[in-house]
């Protein structure tokens, strides 16, 4: 009895989607999105490359598997160079340089395959073809918002985008938390937007929506940009100062509740008050200090970032090169306004000039990595032109407030590598937002071209989101 009634709700769930003809080809997207991530995993997975991110993730995911708790990355790799030499392994540390969330990931799919007869042998690609799942999952997730804030057919088209988007088909294949970290922020946009647009749904919706963003801030804290876009639109809804502010409250401390107990875990097992990962004061001031050119620069980060004194343990050193590179950012951007500002037009340039943080792939060389590399970048420039056209055609025709909250949060995300450091993976998480834009540029010539009513208009903007 229980699983008909699951089965009737989930066939309520998919009729709802569209019309028959909407549903098949949204079927049809996702299976060859979904396609080409698992094909490009096979063909271009790979153990990362030593000394890297990935690799430290990987390291850490297996530590963490193994039961040994999150250790600091520095330590695994230098352990895996003394076990490759035949030597006593140092003590793991604690850290928390990196924010847990991927690491427990891949933590949590290494313990799978170690304990069911899945091959240990392929690890890596084990872990990325539960990614390309989850690329797949992005893809119903873009036409569910995209449908929501506009209608099925710009809905199908975002879908399409991003199914066939080359850099996100890319990353899929590489130990990065962009991935994941997509499929769970698409998610979480799916739950607070009613909350956001509609206040009489309720808190208990807002008490989710701030629990999963205390979650996915644990993977990255970017996340927080959808608090920022909750209160954008709920000030242009006009409603009482009262009721918004006990709404973001809800939100705010919902996620503070949720990231209360690594904060804890810091301050016991670091001795300092670090909220979710060191990494974040040596990302700040990359771009912050007399020598920075807006990329990153391990030497800069080296010479300008850490204290001259050197701390006793790793654990000391992370904390105090941490605490030193955050006040020196500040202290650059209080003292130098104008070469910050000068400083976001280079990072701007640095991160959204190329779209092939996703290309490791070894197997790539010669004309296939030019022509694979070519192919990313055009279609990159040509969506960003087409959601600038998109954001500017939509808010010119209506201001719906699920069109403010969602242009608030794109716009926010595309803003990370300003505030950062340029570095065109930090605009990976924006671009299946910069898709449903460019879709709806898109829909509206397609307007233009052949009136016509959209199919299911029932489920536009000017009636309420779900």
């Amino acid at each position: 009895m229980f699983d008909r009634h699951l089965r009737d709700r989930a066939l309520a769930s998919w009729r709802n989607l569209g019309s028959r003809g909407v549903r098949a080809t949204l079927l049809v997207v996702v299976v060859v999105g979904g396609g080409a991530r698992v094909a490009w995993v096979a063909h271009a997975g790979a153990p990362p490359r030593f000394a890297s991110d990935p690799e430290a993730y990987l390291l850490q995911g297996e530590t963490i598997a193994r039961g040994e708790g999150y250790a600091n990355p520095l330590v695994d790799i230098e352990n895996a160079i003394r076990r490759r030499h035949h030597e006593t392994p140092l003590a793991a540390e604690p850290a928390s340089f990196y924010p847990p969330g991927y690491p427990i990931f891949v933590a949590a799919v290494t313990w799978t395959v170690w304990h069911t007869p899945i091959p240990d042998g392929d690890l890596v690609r084990t872990i990325e073809y539960v990614q390309a799942l989850l690329g797949a999952l992005t893809i119903l997730f873009v036409f569910l918002i995209a449908r929501r804030v506009f209608d099925p057919r710009v809905g199908l088209l975002a879908a399409a985008i991003v199914a066939m988007y080359p850099n996100l088909i890319a990353t899929t294949a590489t130990l990065q938390f962009e991935t994941v970290f997509i499929a769970l922020l698409l998610a979480t946009v799916l739950v607070l937007l009613p909350a956001a647009t509609r206040p009489d749904e309720g808190r208990a919706r807002l008490v989710v929506s701030g629990a999963l963003i205390g979650a996915i801030a644990l993977i990255h804290p970017t996340i927080t940009v959808l608090i920022v876009a909750f209160l954008a639109v709920r000030t242009t809804m006009r409603r009482p100062w009262r009721e918004t502010i006990r709404d973001v409250a809800i939100l705010t401390v919902c996620a503070v509740l949720v990231i209360a107990p690594w904060t804890i875990r810091n301050a016991v097992r670091l001795h300092a008050f670090v909220p979710i990962a060191t990494g974040a004061g040596p990302a700040l001031c990359q771009s912050r200090n007399s020598e920075a050119t807006g990329a990153i620069d391990l030497g800069v980060l080296d010479r300008q970032c850490a204290p001259k004194r050197v701390a006793s343990s790793f654990v000391s050193q992370e904390v105090a090169v941490n605490r030193y590179a955050t006040s020196h950012a500040i202290r650059w951007v209080v003292t130098h306004p104008f070469a910050e500002l000068q400083m976001w037009w280079r990072r701007t340039d640095l991160a959204y000039r190329i779209d092939t943080s996703g290309l490791y792939a070894p197997s790539l060389t010669g004309n296939a990595r030019r022509t694979v590399t070519t192919l990313s970048n055009v279609v990159s420039l040509a969506v960003l032109a087409l959601a600038t056209l998109g954001a500017v055609v939509t808010l010119a025709r209506r201001r719906h407030p699920a069109v403010i909250f969602f242009i608030t949060a794109t716009v926010a995300l595309a803003a990370v590598p300003i505030i950062l450091f340029g570095d065109p993976r930090y605009r990976v998480p924006a671009e299946p937002l910069f898709a449903v834009l460019a879709a709806a540029a898109l829909g509206a010539a397609i307007e233009l071209v052949k009136p016509s009513r959209a199919p299911n208009s029932a489920t536009s903007p000017e009636s309420s989101p779900r």
